[in-house]
């Protein structure tokens, strides 16, 4: 009877996470940065995309018309120069030249969708809008962990001020295939407890909104996230609340995404 409960118990939390999955991933483009090497050698260049959509690899990407802010710090949280080569496409102005961790951050310009029966408004608020079903203000952060030569420097758990922020507890470079990465996700600087986080990694799957590992936070805000497998990692939370204004808002939702690459 205890094993019997233990499997429901365990059933009940699962299917948890999978509806929470479906809930975020039907209604939304994910955001999260692609390197196109976490593991570069001093003097080489770093270059980078931002995903955007349901896929791991992107098929789909950020314009920089739609960023508000994109920047790289080093060890010490000085921030690296960068440049656009494409619309789409970014690189640091010059190489690196210290071994060690950087931290890639990009923060999507937040914006207004509003769902009616004819369809979604974007940039809408529900004010002046017939047959409203649904209005959410978006925003949307992402961060991604650089190792120059080797791991090095504690400017991976560095704190941005993102509304939502996941921070990694260990260097994921520190870290191989089947260790644990703790993580914590903060709410404007404080920690938010049973959220949903999301985890993946390149190879696992082509398919649509397909994810390797689902947890939720504790009530201190952290999560483990086994790593099942070596290569570069996606992990992903939202959160939703309420808009203060109900007339021309319903709510909320933030997303934050981390990359990096266990080797």
């Amino acid at each position: 009877m205890r094993k019997f409960a233990k499997r429901l118990g365990f059933l009940v939390i699962s299917m948890t996470l999978i509806l929470g999955a479906a809930c975020h991933q039907a209604i939304a483009h994910d955001l999260w940065l692609e390197v196109r090497d976490y593991t570069p050698e001093v003097d080489d260049d770093i270059t980078f995309t931002l995903g955007y959509g349901h896929y791991l690899p992107a098929r789909e990407f950020m314009d920089k018309k739609d960023l508000e802010e994109i920047y790289i710090l080093d060890q010490k949280g000085n921030k690296v120069g960068i440049k656009s080569y494409s619309d789409v496409e970014f690189k640091i102005d010059k190489p690196l030249k210290k071994k060690g961790t950087y931290l890639i951050a990009a923060k999507k310009k937040g914006g207004f969708f509003t769902k009616t029966t004819e369809g979604y408004k974007r940039g809408q608020t529900k004010k002046g809008l017939k047959n409203v079903i649904k209005c959410t203000y978006s925003e949307k952060c992402s961060k991604a962990i650089v190792n120059a030569g080797k791991a090095g420097g504690k400017i991976f758990s560095e704190i941005l001020g993102h509304d939502l922020e996941i921070l990694p507890l260990a260097d994921p470079g520190a870290l191989a295939q089947g260790d644990y990465l703790p993580i914590k996700v903060i709410f404007k600087g404080k920690p938010l407890s049973s959220t949903h986080v999301f985890a993946t990694y390149v190879g696992f799957s082509t398919e649509k909104n397909t994810f390797a590992y689902a947890t939720k936070t504790s009530k201190e805000g952290i999560a483990k996230i086994k790593m099942l497998k070596s290569g570069v990692w996606l992990i992903t939370t939202y959160h939703i609340y309420a808009y203060p204004n109900p007339k021309e808002c319903d709510q909320y939702k933030l997303t934050s995404s981390l990359t990096f690459e266990i080797r």
